[in-house]
């Protein structure tokens, strides 16, 4: 559908952010949703540095799509990103110039396995940072939505799919929604799960959990200690 589940934003934009890109490639746009978010926490944040960067002259990021229905195209569309290259990603790939990050976000399932395969080597090629996949975790036996014969569901992508790629990280996003982000080399890896506020920032979430009980115990001395 032109839509995906929401369950992954924060996860795949905190991984955009922390990739800093100059450019980037939504493959499948549908609504649009994702070059929204692109758009947002690249040029518009900057804006708050850089006011000219709110305004659409202003921007610096470079952010095309790939949409094979063009009924799904709004003048939206035409505002938010820089280009739209209309077809089959599976056509046009060999033409598309090179990007920082390549996103295919629940797509790659409407493809079979082995041309799904193929897109994905050719996204390789042409990022210089890297590819994120997004994909359902579970078969939802999706056929034909909107009129649009492409929205059919061809297979299931697993975490194993993804091994035969050097710089895979692979993880489950809200037990239903298979998140791939393969680096480049010499690309830093960025963390894929978001930090969670008001926890340490540098990962040590078992001594943070350790400090609970002290914590406790603190909280019941003040409390036994307040006069009536």
């Amino acid at each position: 559908m032109p839509s995906s589940r929401a369950s992954g934003i924060s996860t795949i934009v905190h991984v955009v952010k922390q990739l800093e890109p100059e450019s980037i490639l939504d493959v499948g746009v549908g609504f649009g949703k994702w070059g929204f978010l692109f758009r947002e926490y690249t040029d518009i944040v900057a804006s708050e540095e850089e006011k000219s960067r709110y305004s659409k002259e202003g921007w610096r990021v470079r952010i095309d799509g790939v949409e094979g229905y063009p009924g799904y195209l709004t003048p939206v569309h035409d505002y938010v990103y820089d280009e739209i290259h209309v077809g089959l990603i599976q056509d046009l790939a060999d033409g598309l110039p090179r990007y920082d990050v390549i996103f295919l976000g629940d797509m790659i399932e409407h493809l079979s396995k082995e041309s799904g395969h193929e897109v994905l080597r050719k996204m390789l090629d042409r990022a210089n940072k890297a590819v994120i996949v997004s994909t359902p975790k579970f078969d939802t036996h999706q056929g034909e939505l909107i009129g649009n014969a492409l929205e059919q569901h061809e297979c299931l992508w697993e975490a194993r799919d993804f091994e035969r790629y050097a710089g895979a990280n692979v993880r489950t996003i809200d037990h239903t929604l298979l998140v791939a982000v393969i680096v480049k080399p010499n690309v830093p890896v960025p963390r894929i799960q978001p930090q969670i506020s008001g926890l340490p920032k540098d990962g040590s979430l078992g001594s943070y959990l350790r400090r609970i009980p002290v914590l406790l115990a603190r909280a019941r001395e003040w409390m036994r200690r307040k006069p009536a």
